[in-house]
């Protein structure tokens, strides 16, 4: 194991000067979770309006519910009461507009939309500012993030972890880790205790920088926090996966340990890093041994999983193995994909055996799997390799009728073969 120092919070100082870059895998919309809105669900019940009034335009269907009850015949029905508010049901009217234009991507408009209710006289709560804060962040416009919760504390709103939750988040998928860490030092200095998806987020952003060391301190403060802030099953996959990306194997098998111990039980994903890693390095006897494993725990093997086994295999010229287990994922249900096949013809043609990989281009598209770029790139350098130009300009030119682009080296590389 790494050797860390006694105090978690050292982590933070060992910064460097420029994070790289690095993208993660997107979280649920945070601001969703905020109980503050649990209060609109009991309302108190207000006089209702005489039954012949029709609902107004401006209902927003919190006021009004037309369902069926005690067998009332609809012409008959009693309209419901309007339960909040008007300044109440604009800003729930507001905020729905406005998460709407986020999930859609477009900020710019929930930005107009954001600025007009204010001058309407209805000012946002701090629901309606974490809806856009998440959906500024997701659109990578950071700083305008953080300008948004300095606005919000201005108007007396308390950010909360999933205000600081959603912005670590946004900096961490930037690549901007060290910015992410400055952000959990001030809402700590706030009181406001970090959650495991806070946790998460700078273990999977830490991981995806290359920087694994940092990250297992972190999970180290996490764990000292107890049972309020536990690793879980997403926590270890990241840690996982990033000591695998950097070769530590053997460090991941330990983590995989640890969780299991700790009663979080690994998922597909948790083991599919850990094989296709070790496939990767030639270790197919650990890698079948934590397939078994995964296996016996009632896990299914996907398509990621065969494709890892599939690809190591080539790539160690076990091509008889490789076809096996192409053979064996078809009939557990499996099916192969442009993977699959790619690194099965990256195998064929590693090993000289180009008509048998062209054969099985053939095989994949009679299958409706569409070759890729990497594919025919795959079978253009084999056949440049092995002096067979004519049948490498063929693919080029069947790789531009099917709309793909060939790679400048292609070019290059038969250039080179036509006139050396």
């Amino acid at each position: 194991m790494f050797q860390t120092p006694n105090s978690p919070s050292l982590w933070r100082s060992q910064r460097p000067n420029s994070p790289s870059q690095m993208t993660i895998t997107s979280m649920s919309n945070y601001p969703f979770n905020d109980p503050e809105r649990s209060q609109l669900k009991k309302p108190h019940l207000q006089k209702p309006p005489p039954p012949q009034k029709p609902p107004s335009q401006n209902d927003t269907g919190l006021a009004v519910r037309t369902r069926r009850r005690r067998g009332i015949p609809s012409s008959l029905r009693i309209y419901r009461p309007k339960l909040l508010n008007s300044q109440d049901t604009d800003v729930i009217s507001y905020s729905r507009k406005i998460n709407g234009l986020c999930k859609k991507g477009q900020i710019a408009e929930a930005m107009e939309i954001f600025r007009e209710m204010e001058e309407k006289g209805s000012a946002p709560d701090s629901f309606t500012y974490n809806i856009l804060i998440n959906g500024l962040c997701k659109d990578a416009q950071l700083e305008m993030g953080v300008s948004l919760m300095d606005e919000m504390q201005a108007r007396g709103f308390s950010p909360t972890v999933v205000t600081y939750t959603t912005l670590i988040h946004g900096f961490c998928t930037a690549g901007r880790v060290d910015a992410a860490m400055d952000i959990l030092d001030e809402m700590e200095h706030r009181g406001i205790t970090p959650n495991t998806v806070t946790y998460t987020a700078l273990i999977q952003g830490l991981c995806d920088c290359g920087e694994v060391e940092r990250a297992i301190l972190v999970l180290k403060e996490m764990k000292l926090r107890g049972n309020e802030c536990c690793p879980n099953v997403v926590t270890y996959t990241q840690l996982i996966h990033g000591l695998c990306q950097k070769g530590l194997f053997e460090m991941g098998m330990e983590f995989l340990d640890e969780m299991i111990i700790s009663g979080c039980f690994p998922n597909n994903a948790t083991y599919t890093a850990l094989i296709h890693g070790l496939c990767q390095k030639g270790s197919f006897l650990e890698a079948a041994v934590l397939l078994n494993e995964m296996v016996a725990i009632g896990c299914e093997l996907d398509v990621v999983i065969y494709n890892s086994l599939i690809d190591g295999l080539c790539k160690m010229g076990e091509l008889d193995f490789a076809r096996e287990m192409q053979i064996l994922m078809v009939e557990k249900g499996v099916a192969p994909d442009v993977f699959t096949y790619t690194s099965l013809i990256q195998g064929l043609c590693d090993a000289g055996l180009l008509d048998e990989a062209l054969g099985l281009m053939q095989e994949m598209r009679a299958k409706g799997i569409v070759p890729n770029s990497v594919t025919y790139t795959t079978l253009i350098n084999g056949f440049t390799q092995a002096d067979r130009t004519d049948h490498a300009l063929q693919l080029v030119n069947e790789m531009k009728s099917n709309g793909l682009m060939p790679a400048g080296d292609i070019y290059k590389i038969l250039f080179k073969s036509l006139y050396s």
